[in-house]
């Protein structure tokens, strides 16, 4: 078979190729089969809780001294971060704290050792715990205090100022007194940790650490007594602060405050969102409340929180609730031995989203709403009798500030016993018919290379092309031909006449018989280019018989069919015969 037999052959065998890919897609993007009907219905394991995280267990008596030491070592740290003002990393190592103070407290209840100097060591740890919170929440207190004093100042208000200049001093007593009770506190913890082996010298250190804190709370609020200015003890007053100003879903708004006057201190305080109430508080012994408000069932835009005490009402302070998108998955499981799926998802808007009602649509109808759960994933089981169903779940509540999402829709159907097939009915919002396009591509961007690189032409007969190459003069028209080179730009990729098969290789075995007789060796026909180039002692010699083969590789094997290109190998081949002198005489 010829050089042109083999082409043919081959852009027959790739279409094909490309018809059958092109067909699959397309089978399979309008229908993929899920669950065929021939085949038995697998059993789900959605009942199996696999993805939950086991809890680390402290089992051996072993684990008792790491325990203690972790406590004494977190103690320091959270003074530290204190006395530097940074609640955020404070307010993680406690929760750490806590967490490994409860894992002491378990530990000790499993060995048994209630009576323990260990078990005493632990009650001081739950006393130290309860006061590093105080001097948590105490130093939130005054950091909402001053940015009160400052917005009540922005707002010309010298009496809210005096008020908050007030509450200060309240918790200035109070830390003082914290400071005080923990002193005790870590006396009793550096005894028995010196006496059980542990390091107490990060216990001792947190109380420096607070002693200094104390100082520094007590000069700033000795500079605003002596600016502070008489304030009317009798008015009730309420002061109000919420932030951040700009949350989405799930996030956390801080609320603090404090009462002032005369007026009952049972009385609760209520916040209320958009003059709607939603929580209440009890102010603590010095006037002040605090809580945190967690973005959940309120919708998408600009809302004012306020907070009441009696008949006082605060200033507002408005957050913004921007939405999010949500993405909401689902599976359809067939039950065995039964004519039911489950139904089950997970809806996500960045993380995944719990609490919230998922439409459950049959038929384009909502048949059943159930909630999410704390992973943000839902179960619902649905029987089916005979049929064939359309089944999707959506999310559209606007009490949450959420945008609606719609999941994959399914075929479900049923022969009244069991679920013989589920089926997709379509791949989330793009349609099926864009599935066509990667066949496509893949038959026809190759063909388009192919032509432009002119192995995919309109082909004319022998006898033109020997036409055109009696007709053509012996000087090459292409341009500069210098050295054998052609410029191959000027060439065009397409719509070239095939030159004879025969011809290049004749005029190849004329060069090899020239170089035959007038080298010092014997050419031979079986000899590769390489070997006889190599074998050249003439180097202009070599160079030229070199851009002769790339001529010839061009025509015999890189299917080049312009008679150009056969110009092009002639004007070579003399190149080569005027190029390489006699030298078997010279030897």
């Amino acid at each position: 078979m010829n050089s042109q037999g083999k082409r043919h052959l081959f852009y027959l065998v790739y279409a094909s190729l490309c018809l059958l890919v092109a067909g699959l897609l397309i089978g399979n993007g309008m229908q993929p089969l899920l669950y065929p009907a021939e085949k038995g219905v697998r059993e789900t394991g959605y009942h199996m809780n696999i993805g939950d995280l086991r809890k680390q267990a402290f089992n051996s008596s072993t684990d008792l001294l790491p325990l203690m030491q972790e406590l004494l070592d977190y103690s320091g740290t959270i003074a530290v971060t204190l006395r530097k003002s940074d609640l955020e990393s404070a307010s993680s190592d406690l929760a750490r704290y806590t967490s490994r103070y409860h894992d002491l407290q378990n530990l000790i209840i499993k060995l048994d050792m209630n009576e323990s100097e260990i078990a005493r060591f632990a009650q001081d740890a739950g006393q130290q715990k309860d006061m590093l919170s105080q001097f948590v929440s105490t130093s939130e207190s005054l950091q909402s205090l001053e940015k009160l004093e400052i917005q009540y100042q922005d707002k010309g208000d010298p009496d809210s100022v005096t008020k908050v200049r007030l509450q200060g001093k309240a918790l200035k007593n109070r830390i003082q007194t914290l400071q005080n009770q923990y002193a005790d506190v870590t006396d009793s913890l550096s005894s028995r940790g010196n006496a059980l082996g542990v390091n107490t010298d990060p216990v001792m250190r947190s109380r420096t650490e607070f002693d200094t804190l104390t100082g520094m709370v007590a000069e700033r609020q000795n500079e605003r007594d002596r600016t502070t200015r008489f304030a009317d003890a009798g008015s009730p007053f309420i002061s109000f602060l919420a932030g951040p100003n700009n949350v989405t879903f799930q996030e956390k708004v801080n609320v603090y405050g404090f009462i002032a006057g005369s007026q009952d201190r049972s009385w609760p305080v209520v916040i209320n969102l958009d003059n709607n109430p939603f929580l209440e508080l009890k102010p603590d012994d010095i006037g002040e409340f605090r809580s945190t408000v967690q973005i959940h069932t309120i919708s998408a835009g600009e809302h004012t929180l306020t907070a009441r005490w009696g008949a006082v009402i605060s200033e507002p302070s408005r957050i913004v609730v921007p939405s999010l998108e949500t993405t909401l998955g689902l599976r359809v499981l067939p039950v065995k031995g039964m004519s039911a799926v489950n139904l089950t998802g997970t809806l996500t808007a960045r993380d995944p989203v719990p609490d919230v009602p998922v439409s459950i649509l049959v038929q384009d109808k909502v048949c059943d709403t159930v909630m999410t759960n704390v992973a943000g994933t839902y179960l619902v089981t649905m029987p089916l009798s005979a049929g064939t169903y359309h089944v999707f779940t959506r999310f559209d509540d606007p009490s949450y500030p959420l945008l609606p999402s719609e999941s994959q829709h399914y075929i479900v159907e049923s022969d009244g016993n069991r679920i013989t097939s589920v089926t997709s009915s379509k791949a989330g919002s793009i349609p099926p018919w864009i599935l066509v396009l990667p066949g496509i591509l893949l038959f026809t961007i190759p063909i388009w290379y192919f032509w432009r690189k002119g192995i995919v032409q309109r082909f004319d007969s022998q006898d033109e092309v020997l036409s055109k190459l009696k007709d053509t003069p012996d000087q090459w028209v292409g341009g500069d031909a210098d050295d054998g080179m052609i410029d191959s730009a000027i060439i065009p990729a397409a719509q070239y006449p095939p030159g004879p098969e025969e011809l290049p290789r004749r005029i190849y075995l004329e060069v090899l018989s020239s170089l035959s007789r007038h080298q010092v060796f014997q050419i031979s026909p079986f000899m590769t280019p390489r070997e006889i180039a190599g074998a050249l002692p003439d180097e202009v010699c070599k160079a030229r018989f070199t851009r002769f083969i790339g001529w010839y590789e061009r025509i015999r094997y890189g299917g080049c069919q312009d008679f150009r290109c056969m110009e092009g190998l002639k004007h070579a081949a003399d190149r080569v015969r005027k190029s390489c002198p006699e030298r078997r005489d010279e030897g």
